[in-house]
């Protein structure tokens, strides 16, 4: 709203825009009690804009589809009725001000209309980024950028036990809440320690016992060892 208030003094005081569009009197710096007639017209365009803002604010959607309060209305126009009317034939020494008539009121109107219009547009945005979904999209996808702790480490090794565990038939592969309910989360945690432990077991037994080396080999060469004659030792 301060940048539209910016671009209309810009408009009305440093081009003749509105005069050669509209018709009305000038407000260049070049135009006599420019400064008063100009000061009146800033008043009326931003009291209409900062109050319309509530009916922004209040509505979840657009706006001109959620009809606001009776009351709401009626505060809204009355206020800025009044405003129009001080804005239009105030002449008022002590708050340096003088009436722009009926023409400068009817364009500023119709500027406050023209710029409600994207204030829409900008809740929507603004609320979907502190919603924190934009965020999560662009740091929760990046380990770097990630605030999870240990980046994450946890869940990926309670991902490898649930993997591990499904692998060796102790869980069934359709528990789809082992991740979801938080309430597990030390159980969770245990159950990955003790897989850890269970295949670094498995490792050294392969590494360093013949019959640990015998079925690394026939597994991974897809062999069924129960045909297979077990005369070997350990």
């Amino acid at each position: 709203m301060a940048m539209m208030t910016v671009i209309f003094f810009w408009a009305a005081y440093k081009t003749n825009f509105f005069p050669r569009v509209f018709g009305v009197s000038t407000l260049e710096a070049t135009a006599h009690d420019d400064f008063r007639k100009l000061a009146s017209a800033i008043y009326l365009q931003v009291s209409i804009i900062s109050q319309a803002l509530i009916f922004v604010t209040r509505s979840r959607s657009w706006s001109f589809v959620e009809r606001p309060g009776l009351l709401l209305v009626v505060a809204f126009v009355v206020a800025q009725l009044v405003a129009t009317l001080i804005a239009v034939y105030a002449n008022w020494s002590f708050a340096e001000i003088e009436g722009i008539g009926w023409g400068w009121a009817g364009v500023i109107w119709l500027y406050n209309i023209i710029t409600y219009i994207p204030l829409d547009f900008i809740k929507f945005i603004i609320r979907y980024a502190i919603s924190g979904k934009a965020w999560d999209l662009v740091i929760e996808q990046r380990i770097a950028f990630t605030r999870k702790k240990d980046f994450g480490k946890e869940e990926r090794e309670l991902k490898w036990a649930h993997a591990q565990r499904t692998l060796h038939g102790l869980q069934p592969p359709e528990s789809k809440t082992l991740f979801g309910d938080r309430s597990n989360f030390n159980d969770l945690n245990q159950m990955a320690e003790e897989a850890k432990r269970r295949a670094e077991i498995a490792r050294l037994r392969e590494l360093h016992t013949l019959k640990g080396h015998v079925e690394s080999v026939v597994k991974l060469k897809g062999l069924d060892i129960d045909t297979i004659q077990q005369s070997y030792t350990v």
